[in-house]
């Protein structure tokens, strides 16, 4: 079995990335740390495996070795399709639309009581194949009590920051922005309390519970968005 390390502590996250090969197939993806910080995130990302491995029937981790300065996960390595999150809403409209579906899947069957949030659902996260998504990364995740849909939104405004300034939200997107907006709604998978100010109420649970994201809070898309962007935004999507 062949090693081979491919990130090492990004964003100076502390965290090391290393995939495991037979015969050049990949097997496993580690991820492995020796700060306190960053296991704690990675111990969060073993729960948040476990939480959707129950809901998903998917078992992702392989093994988990905790000494007392050092931490390491094995995951089974995902093969499918990424989309390129940073190309936008426009071109991954079709990858939106899979993701939220698959975000209902496993929503909708949750009680008010046992809501989740993955703290970072965006297509980067997510790998796809013809029968099945893989939602991965699940470092942020909380049973912190936010209304459900939180995850959903985050994704659709992570793609429409990732057109602005460059391209312009025209009829096309905001028809189809909205349309997943009702979609959601419909499958019960949108609280009420998104439907007047989606946008806004999004980055505010963020920044009421910024614990869940540490220094990374501002690294999320919807988080980089102006003032006024968000206005605009919540004023021509919402329900």
């Amino acid at each position: 079995m062949l090693r081979c390390l491919f990130r090492a502590n990004a964003n100076n996250n502390g965290i090391y990335l290393s995939a495991s090969y037979d015969h050049a197939k990949p097997i496993l993806i580690k991820k492995s740390s020796a700060t306190l910080s960053s296991i704690s995130r990675l111990k969060k990302e073993v729960e948040g495996n476990n939480w959707y491995s129950q809901i998903s029937k998917q078992e992702l981790i392989a093994d988990i070795i905790e000494l007392p300065s050092y931490y390491s996960v094995n995951f089974y390595y995902v093969s499918g399709e990424k989309a390129d999150y940073r190309d936008g809403y426009r071109t991954n409209h079709e990858f939106i639309e899979k993701a939220l579906k698959i975000y209902c899947k496993i929503w909708a069957q949750l009680s008010s009581n046992e809501l989740v949030i993955h703290g970072d659902y965006s297509l980067d996260n997510l790998i796809f194949d013809k029968n099945n998504i893989v939602i991965i990364d699940w470092e942020h995740f909380s049973r912190i009590n936010i209304p459900i849909g939180f995850d959903a939104l985050n994704l659709i405004y992570e793609q429409l920051y990732f057109m602005l300034p460059n391209q312009r939200l025209d009829n096309e997107i905001i028809e189809h922005a909205k349309l997943m907006l009702e979609n959601l709604s419909k499958l019960k998978c949108l609280d009420k309390i998104y439907w007047d100010k989606p946008l806004l109420t999004t980055r505010n649970y963020i920044s009421s519970n910024a614990g869940i994201w540490g220094a990374q809070i501002q690294k999320l898309p919807i988080m980089k968005l102006t003032p006024l962007e968000v206005d605009e935004i919540d004023e021509l999507l919402c329900l």
